[in-house]
Formats: C-alpha cells, structure tokens, sequence
C-alpha cells in the first residue's frame, strides 16, 4: 500500500530576501512568502489529504497553514523537518561568509552541496537520513492516503539526491534547490519501506511570482 506525500519548500523568506543562511534560525515569511503560499495552497486545494505537517520554523509553518485552513484541520509540526543545520554559519549573511570562509563557501557548499558539511553544523548527508527516517513514519501512519509535508530548500534536495540513489557528486550536479513554495510529490510503498520520487519543485502556477533562493 502506498502514500502519497506532496512535499513542499517554505515561501520566501525574510532570510532569503536577505540573503542570509538561516538553517535553525527562525525567521519569518515576506508578504511575497506568503502569497506564494496561498498560491500553492490553491493549486492543490482539490487534493484530499488526511493530514499537513511541517517543520515546527515559523516559515515553515506558516506555509503549511494555508493547507491545513483550507481543510479545517491543524497544522503537526515536526523538529526532524528543520532545515539543514548551519552551525557556525547560522544567522549569517552569504557576503559575510564568503569574505571570512574564502573558497569553503563557493567550492564546499555550492560545489560540493551534497557532501558538504558547514563548519560545526550538520552534514548534508545527515540532513538527508534525517528527512528520508521522518517521512517514512509519517508516512507509514497514513498509507493508502495523501499528507502534506512542508519544509526546507537544503532539507529537500539532500533527501531528493538520496532518495534517487545518485552518488553525492552526481546529486550536486543534477539536482538544484526547489523554488520557494513549489511542491515535490513522492511516494513512500510501504511493502518495501521506501520513498519513490515522482516530480520535484513543481512551481509553474507561481508565474511571476517564483523565486529560487538557496537560503
């Protein structure tokens, strides 16, 4: 039996717009954040879900609360969601990092994303075995039904890399950060304890509205 999860990266952020690795830090959407919410909100008010979750960050939430309102039901948050931990580089602004980390910056984490670990904070890869285990038991709770699942930029391409079984090279190269607001639809087959990746950062009902901001 399988569920359907449709997976989908936070509006823009108040990070984003300022260019800003946010990881734990937990800042807010922009008005644009949160039209782009409704918008995806709307495009997918005709799929019957029996639940939304959502990283328990505020910008992450408050993407999911278009969903769950439309359907008269609460938004479920979950730590396990969370974005990418940035460790030293939380809190901090790409131009700063650059100046101070050199070549670590553009080589490690643009490079090398999905290999890549931040200085103190979590692996990428890590990052991806964190998301894969969470899915799986919300999913393992709803089969033969569809949820939505809100969360994060870096967050859902480690897991996409993984989940597509490509090595960390060949995920860097192919896969790209989902658009803010676009939604990713996976299946997780519950017979073999796995997640099977059907579209990814699906956004071409945002028009003008699209952004595609690492952090």
């Amino acid at each position: 039996m399988k569920t359907i999860i449709y997976l989908i990266r936070h509006g823009e952020s108040v990070g984003n717009v300022n260019r800003i690795c946010l990881g734990h830090t937990d800042l807010g959407l922009t008005d644009r954040g949160t039209k782009q919410a409704e918008l995806t909100a709307k495009k997918l008010s005709d799929v019957i879900v029996s639940a939304v979750y959502s990283s328990d960050l505020i910008r992450a939430y408050n993407t999911a609360l278009p969903h769950a309102n439309l359907r008269g039901i609460t938004v479920k948050t979950s730590e396990e969601l969370r974005e990418l931990y940035f460790g030293e580089w939380e809190n901090r602004a790409v131009a700063e990092l650059v100046s101070e980390y050199g070549d670590m910056f553009p080589v490690g984490w643009r490079q090398n994303f999905a290999s890549f670990t931040p200085p103190c904070g979590e692996n990428v890869q890590a990052c991806a075995v964190r998301m894969e285990r969470e899915l799986k038991r919300l999913a393992a709770g709803h089969f033969g039904e569809q949820i939505i699942v809100v969360s994060h930029a870096a967050a859902i391409r480690a897991l996409w890399g993984k989940i597509l079984g490509l090595s960390t090279k060949e995920a860097t190269s192919a896969i790209s950060f989902p658009s803010n607001a676009s939604y990713s639809v996976l299946e997780y087959d519950g017979d073999c304890d796995r997640l099977v990746p059907v579209s990814y950062s699906n956004d071409e009902y945002l028009a003008e509205l699209v952004t595609v901001i690492p952090q």
